[in-house]
């Protein structure tokens, strides 16, 4: 997997709006804002770096996707996650879900489902 959809659902609708596009080139990754993140700034989105129309690149994955992968290795043998998984295929484990914000991440399949 070379990609990943950083999805928002909206407070006021409920509706799920896609932010951007995650992106692994090798060992480094780039992420591109979506049309649509800015109509999530408008219903209270805070987006995870300020919007732009530039693509931005990244040495290492940042913090935000970091610190939503899944770690150690209970978790690994729980989930059935191998060592050898690119971090894509660890965020969209349950979609990146956390009780602390409105963010999900997805394969590019499940986003064409949704989208």
């Amino acid at each position: 997997m070379n990609e990943v959809y950083l999805l928002w659902e909206s407070y006021q609708t409920n509706e799920l709006l896609p932010i951007g596009i995650l992106k692994q080139i090798k060992e480094n990754f780039s992420f591109q804002y979506l049309k649509t993140a800015e109509e999530a700034i408008k219903e209270g989105c805070f987006l995870p770096f300020p919007y732009t129309e530039d693509i931005l690149y990244f040495d290492t994955l940042p913090d935000f996707f970091e610190q939503r992968i899944l770690k150690g290795e209970f978790n690994s043998q729980k989930f059935a996650l191998k060592k050898d998984d690119s971090k894509l295929n660890y965020l969209i484990y349950r979609d990146s879900i956390k009780n602390s914000d409105n963010f999900r991440i997805v394969s590019e399949e499940k986003y064409r489902k949704l989208f």
